[in-house]
């Protein structure tokens, strides 16, 4: 009886001792941090005060107690990582996607030539318009699944623009000189003068007066089967019907540079005021209550993000303000600004000036600058964490956070490269030939 009682006695004290010490390890638990990231490559480490993580998928996911903590991402031959972070109890620090950039790039020639003066990315990047130089310009286009080539045009300069769609594209050669090219494939062999059609389409209609202009200032295809093309010249916006000829006003006086979206156009008229006017029923159905400057008018960029309709509208005068939504009362965000663009998670815009970039925060409303000489408008890459800019034929990603810069690509061509957001590829023009480049 005695040697029963014992073993209770023994048996309750080791449960009670069971019962504190997991209550002291779960308090120990829940009083920790967590860090999460994601890191490329997958086979890269993270040192911790001098611990290493590392995760064969890459996914990293740490406990911590709480405080001060130095990380240290590495890969051999790639770059490196360095950042402080503070953990807190029962909170989460997520880094999200943390890249290293190769030493050196893993590089495809897609397209092996000399006489590449210009290359151009098809919308799905599938395709390739690339223009050689021999006695005159010639063009071919590339797939990129069957890797085969066709040529298809010529022209005795080359283009200022060039919009695509799926079977043919709209040419910008010269001064008031618009043309419609047809694709290979197609049944139509002769690329036609937008300028003619337009012409021809205002006598038509009976719409063509004296003074009318015919300069063509801007135009882009509008229909899915590529028909319809809208045209912003000196006095008016048109869409126009080529095939039929058929033409309608969509808007009479002098404006802007117009964007489209979905069944939307918006541009700022020539008294300042933006609008929007539906392309289904050609109706001003809004108007903003602000009036922007008319100081070169034809230099102002808008510039369109999300569903909701976040507005960047950029004057000839520079001044760059944000709409929240087109209805909104414009803010001014930034002045000497030559363009600008949307982040990828839209909460950001990149802000581009002639020697310094500035990036506002929609969501706190700050404006942060930093001096970054470029020779075209930088522009995002991977994430809000990483920009590109081109300097002296030089590509390079720029790193906001340690404001560190990488080297992607020394021999830029034309400064004539693409980097498509969807697939993570950079395509550039160099004196071989057209590459592509990927993480």
């Amino acid at each position: 009886m005695i040697k029963l009682l014992k073993v209770l006695i023994i048996v309750f004290l080791l449960g009670i001792g069971a019962f504190f010490g997991f209550r002291s390890f779960q308090n120990y638990i829940e009083s920790k941090g967590t860090l999460e990231a994601r890191i490329y490559p997958a086979e890269a480490t993270l040192k911790i005060n001098n611990r290493t993580y590392q995760d064969k998928q890459g996914i990293l996911k740490i406990r911590l107690n709480p405080g001060e903590y130095s990380l240290f991402f590495s890969c051999p031959d790639y770059s490196f990582w360095e950042e402080k972070i503070v953990i807190e109890s029962n909170k989460t620090i997520n880094l999200n996607h943390v890249y290293l950039f190769p030493n050196n790039w893993p590089e495809e020639n897609i397209i092996a030539s000399k006489n590449i003066e210009r290359f151009y990315l098809s919308p799905d990047s599938n395709r390739i318009l690339y223009i050689e130089k021999l006695s005159k310009y010639n063009w071919y286009i590339f797939d990129r699944n069957s890797k085969e080539k066709e040529y298809f045009f010529e022209s005795a300069s080359l283009p200022n623009e060039v919009a695509f769609s799926l079977k043919k594209m709209l040419v910008h050669l010269g001064k008031n000189d618009w043309k419609i090219v047809f694709l290979p494939k197609s049944l139509i062999k002769n690329s036609i003068s937008l300028n003619t059609s337009l012409r021809e389409a205002l006598d038509q209609a009976q719409l063509r007066e004296k003074e009318t202009s015919l300069t063509i200032d801007q135009a882009t295809f509008y229909s899915k089967d590529d028909k319809d093309i809208i045209i912003r010249t000196l006095d008016a916006i048109y869409l126009l019907n080529f095939l039929t000829e058929s033409i309608e006003k969509i808007y009479d006086g002098k404006s802007s540079p117009f964007i489209i979206d979905d069944d939307y156009i918006y541009f700022i008229k020539e008294n300042g005021v933006f609008t929007k006017v539906s392309l289904q029923t050609k109706e001003e159905i809004k108007t903003s209550l602000y009036s922007f400057s008319l100081e070169d008018l034809e230099k102002t960029k808008i510039r369109k993000e999300g569903n909701d309709g976040k507005f960047l509208i950029i004057e000839g005068s520079k001044k760059a303000y944000y709409l929240k939504t087109f209805e909104d009362l414009p803010k001014l965000i930034s002045e000497n600004i030559i363009d600008g663009i949307f982040s990828l998670n839209e909460n950001e815009i990149l802000l581009s000036s002639e020697d310094k970039i500035e990036i506002y925060n929609l969501e706190n409303n700050i404006n942060s600058s930093k001096k970054l000489y470029s020779d075209v408008p930088v522009s995002w890459f991977l994430n809000n964490n990483y920009l590109l800019f081109l300097k002296d034929n030089m590509l390079n990603i720029y790193i906001l956070k340690n404001n560190k810069i990488w080297p992607v690509a020394s021999d830029i061509k034309n400064n004539n490269f693409f980097y498509d957001s969807s697939i993570n590829y950079i395509f550039y023009l160099s004196d071989t030939g057209i590459i592509k480049v990927s993480l």
